[in-house]
C-alpha cells in the first residue's frame, strides 16, 4: 500500500507539473504578448527611426529580450525577401507564430501609413519562462511529499496493525472453531466484513447441525424398522410354518420391509432435489402434471375405495407454470399421496385447478381424514416428523412435506396448510408462477 502512495504521489506530482507548467505558458503569453503590443505602441508615439535588429545565435536571450525591427513601407518587400524573420506589410495589427532562421518567433505587427513595426520574440524563452515558474510552484510539494509519504506509511502500518492481529487470529483458529471472530479496534472499513464473516460462520453452523441432525434421525428412523426384522425374523424361525402366528410374523416382517423401503426412497429423492437445486425451469402443464400423478396413485386410492374427483376451472392453455418435471412431480404425487393416505376407506379427494385473480395458478388438494391443527402447520414442515394421532394410520417417514417444501423452493412456488371447507380434512393450497 505504500509503494501504491509512493507512485500515486509521483504520477500526482507529474500531473500537477504538466497543468502548473500550462498554466504558466498560458499566463505568461497573455503578459509578454500584452507588454509587445505597447512597445509598439510607444515606438509609434515617439516616432523612432528605422532600424533593423541583430541576433547572435551565441547569446542567451531571456524573456526581457525582443527584436525590433521598423522597417520603411516601400523597403520592407525586399528586406522580408533577404530576411525571412520579416513579415510582408499587413493591413492590420496582429500577433502570428512563425519558424524563421533565428528560430521560431513569436511576432506582433503594427502597420502604419509609411512603415511597419514588428517586435517579435523567441518561442522558446516563453516556455523556458513557464518551466521556471511550473517549478517554483512545485518546490513545496517536492519538499512536502517524502514527509507526507512516511506520515502516510506511519498511519497504514498503526491502522493496519489490527490486521495482523486479524491474521494471528485466523491462523491460530480450530477449522472446528465456527465461533464469532473479535477483534479490538478493528478499522471500520473492515467491520462490515467482519460481521458478513460472523454471519457466515453462524450459517455454516447452523447447516451443519441441521445435518447431524438429519443423520441422527435417519439413523434412527433406519434402527427401528432394522431392529424389528431382526425381531421378527428371529420370531419366524421359531414359529412352525403355516400357523396363524407364523402368518402374523410373516405380515409383520412385511410392513416393516416395506416401512424401510418408503424410508429409503425417501431419503434418496430428498437428496436428489438437494442437488437438483439449481436445474432450469421450463413450461410445465399443471393439469396434465396432476392427472399424471393422480394416475400413478389410483391403485392406492381403489385398495381404500377412495373417489379421486379432479376439478379445473380454467381452459388447459391458461394453467402453463415454470418448474421442472422432477420437482412439480415431486410435489404432487407427495401431497396427493399423503392425502389419500390419511383419508379413511370410501371417502373423498378433492384436486382442484385454476389460475387465481393475482395471475398465479392454484392447486388446492382437500382430504377427508382428521385434519391437522393449526397450531402443528410450521411442526409438520419439519423432517422426520409425524403426528401422534396419524401414525397409526399408514406407513410414514416424516420426509414427504419436508420433500415437498425442497421442491417448491426449487421453482419458486409456495405451499398453505388450512382446513377444508369442503370435506372434512386438510386443504393444501400450491401456487406457482404462471408461464408468459
Amino acid at each position: 500500500m505504500s509503494w501504491s502512495i509512493s507512485i500515486f504521489s509521483i504520477i500526482l506530482l507529474i500531473i500537477i507539473g504538466i497543468s502548473a507548467y500550462r498554466i504558466a505558458l498560458e499566463e505568461s503569453q497573455e503578459v509578454i504578448n500584452r507588454q509587445m503590443q505597447e512597445m509598439a505602441e510607444f515606438l509609434d508615439k515617439n516616432n523612432l527611426s528605422n532600424r533593423l535588429s541583430h541576433f547572435d545565435p551565441k547569446a542567451r536571450y531571456d524573456e526581457t529580450d525582443v527584436f525590433i525591427d521598423i522597417i520603411p513601407k516601400k523597403e520592407l518587400e525586399k528586406l522580408s525577401q533577404q530576411h525571412n524573420y520579416l513579415l510582408p506589410y499587413s493591413t492590420s495589427a496582429h500577433f502570428s507564430k512563425h519558424k524563421t532562421s533565428r528560430g521560431e518567433l513569436k511576432i506582433y505587427v503594427l502597420p502604419l501609413p509609411d512603415k511597419q513595426i514588428q517586435i517579435s520574440q523567441l518561442i522558446k524563452v516563453r516556455r523556458h519562462l513557464a518551466e521556471e515558474l511550473a517549478f517554483n510552484m512545485l518546490i513545496p510539494y517536492l519538499l512536502f511529499m517524502p514527509f507526507g509519504i512516511y506520515a502516510v506509511y506511519r498511519l497504514i502500518r498503526h491502522h493496519l496493525r489490527s490486521i495482523d492481529e486479524l491474521s494471528v487470529t485466523f491462523a491460530q483458529r480450530n477449522y472446528q472453531d465456527l465461533s464469532e471472530i473479535h477483534v479490538k479496534d478493528l478499522p471500520i472499513e473492515l467491520t462490515p466484513a467482519i460481521n458478513e464473516l460472523n454471519y457466515l460462520f453462524k450459517r455454516i453452523e447452523t447447516a451443519q447441525k441441521q445435518q447431524q441432525l438429519f443423520v441422527a434421525n435417519a439413523a434412527h428412523e433406519l434402527r427401528t424398522p432394522l431392529t424389528a426384522l431382526n425381531l421378527q425374523s428371529s420370531l419366524l424361525m421359531k414359529t412352525q410354518r403355516n400357523s396363524s402366528t407364523y402368518n402374523e410374523n410373516l405380515s409383520d416382517l412385511r410392513q416393516s420391509l416395506n416401512r424401510m423401503t418408503h424410508l429409503v426412497e425417501q431419503l434418496m429423492s430428498l437428496a436428489h432435489q438437494e442437488v437438483q437445486q439449481h436445474e432450469p425451469l421450463e413450461k410445465l402443464n399443471l393439469i396434465d402434471a396432476t392427472r399424471r400423478s393422480v394416475g400413478q396413485l389410483l391403485t392406492n386410492a381403489h385398495h381404500k375405495n377412495i373417489d379421486i374427483q379432479v376439478e379445473t376451472q380454467n381452459s388447459q392453455e391458461q394453467l402453463d407454470i415454470l418448474a421442472t418435471s422432477n420437482a412439480l412431480d415431486s410435489i404432487l404425487i407427495n401431497l396427493i399421496d399423503n392425502a389419500i393416505k390419511y383419508s379413511p376407506t370410501q371417502s373423498l379427494v378433492l384436486i382442484k385447478l385454476y389460475l387465481g385473480e393475482d395471475k398465479q395458478c392454484y392447486v388446492e388438494i382437500h382430504d377427508s381424514g382428521n385434519g391437522i391443527a393449526p397450531e402443528q402447520y410450521d411442526h409438520v414442515m419439519q423432517r422426520f416428523v409425524r403426528l401422534t394421532k396419524t401414525q397409526h394410520q399408514a406407513i410414514g417417514s416424516g420426509l414427504g412435506l419436508s420433500i415437498v417444501q425442497s421442491a417448491l423452493q426449487a421453482i419458486d412456488a409456495s405451499l398453505q396448510l388450512d382446513s377444508s371447507e369442503l370435506l372434512s380434512g386438510l386443504k393444501v393450497t400450491l401456487s406457482f408462477k404462471q408461464s408468459n
